[in-house]
């Protein structure tokens, strides 16, 4: 996995919540920090957690990765290791579905593929979404023990990564709650996600990335990490911006873009995929 940082200030780490697991955004800031050459120690008491929570993530999320070099015509492979804030969060997640009482999706693995293929367009080439999934599957499936009962536990395994589908996948993901609100007009921030290359859709090719941001204490004035994932190779690219603004991040990409020159730049990041947070208001503007 690749990691780009810059060094990161200790206004961006977030606030550990006593006896709560690590969390995503945390497991960034290891990652992050441990590519600057933290101690364990070091990283614990910015996180506000023990140092040995820290030695067993990283036990955890280790990964060993591969560098080819040439030399005198032959081709030498050195391994080396080094922490992956993803391969430490799927193996929490997996650790996770084995703990407590055995999760439906264990026994549910002909729903699941349904439900990607339905979703992603596979099925017959129209994106159904979960709630639509929920009642076509009722038609399809013969065993509806298999099927969940309401749609919220499949936004569930969506967040949980239990199926191919992700949150960016879905045309749009409702905010459920319980009590009325008044009817606003929809944000349009750029084209739609329908409008992107069939090969992003698919994950063909390398250059189709997907962004986001990771906040730490959010009074609005922090810094924050711009997290870009490639749909297909999955290397992920964090980089410390000033902050969660149009303007910061449309300043890192017109810096980027600079630094790489314009053809260099348009070969690697052919499309970018975001949610429509503020901070992305602007983005088409610089890509």
């Amino acid at each position: 996995m690749t990691h780009l940082n810059d060094t990161m200030s200790t206004s961006l780490l977030t606030t550990h919540k006593k006896n709560a697991h690590l969390t995503k955004e945390e497991r960034v800031m290891i990652a992050t920090l441990k590519s600057q050459g933290l101690s364990n120690r070091a990283i614990g008491r910015q996180l506000g957690v023990n140092h040995q929570t820290i030695n067993n993530e990283l036990n955890r999320g280790t990964v060993r990765q591969l560098r080819r070099q040439k030399s005198n015509g032959k081709i030498y492979e050195y391994s080396y290791y080094i922490y992956s804030y993803e391969a430490g969060q799927a193996t929490y997640l997996e650790h996770h579905r084995h703990s407590g009482r055995r999760r439906l999706y264990y026994s549910s693995k002909q729903f699941l593929r349904l439900a990607d293929q339905l979703m992603l367009g596979e099925f017959d080439d129209h994106h159904y979404s979960p709630q639509a999934v929920i009642y076509k599957a009722r038609d399809l499936m013969n065993d509806g023990t298999l099927i969940p009962k309401s749609v919220v536990t499949l936004y569930q395994w969506i967040n949980e990564g239990v199926l191919r589908t992700s949150n960016l996948d879905l045309f749009e993901k409702p905010k459920r709650k319980h009590h009325r609100t008044h009817p606003q007009a929809k944000r349009c921030l750029g084209p739609n996600i329908a409008q992107r290359p069939q090969t992003a859709d698919q994950r063909s090719e390398i250059g189709h990335w997907e962004l986001d941001t990771v906040q730490g204490q959010k009074n609005g004035n922090d810094s924050v990490v711009l997290v870009m994932t490639d749909r297909f190779s999955r290397v992920n690219i964090t980089r410390k911006i000033a902050g969660k603004t149009a303007h910061a991040v449309n300043q890192f990409f017109i810096n980027l873009r600079q630094k790489m020159g314009t053809d260099a730049y348009y070969r690697i990041f052919k499309t970018i995929t975001s949610d429509n947070g503020s901070e992305f208001s602007e983005l088409t503007q610089v890509h």
